[in-house]
């Protein structure tokens, strides 16, 4: 599909500015779908051909959920940290528990 083919049929919907918004801040190809009323398989195939890759946000939202929790981190107790995340995913809460130990924010005990 061409861009002046793609803004035409998906005007109402924001057009490749808004496949651009979503693709900046990282929105799941399930949203992006919903969005556009369009299947998952269609918006993978969008991004290859808009910007000749592939689209996976999972990686980058997950570096972006663990800094913020280090930004939290930055600013609270150790305890305030257990409290806000230590339910959260156990995985990106040992990552993130541990980057607080090797940057000094937080001590061993």
């Amino acid at each position: 599909m061409k861009i002046k083919n793609f803004n035409k049929h998906y005007r109402e919907k924001g057009g490749l500015p808004q496949l651009n918004e979503f693709r900046s801040t990282v929105t799941s190809l399930k949203s992006i779908a919903e969005h556009f009323e369009v299947s998952r398989e269609r918006v993978r195939q969008w991004f290859k051909e808009f910007y000749k890759e592939e689209y996976d946000p999972r990686p980058e939202r997950r570096k972006r959920i663990i800094d913020s929790m280090i930004d939290f981190a930055r600013k609270n107790t150790e305890s305030d940290f257990e409290e806000a995340f230590g339910g959260y995913n156990s995985e990106y809460y040992s990552i993130a528990i541990e980057s607080c130990y090797s940057m000094g924010i937080y001590r061993h005990v």
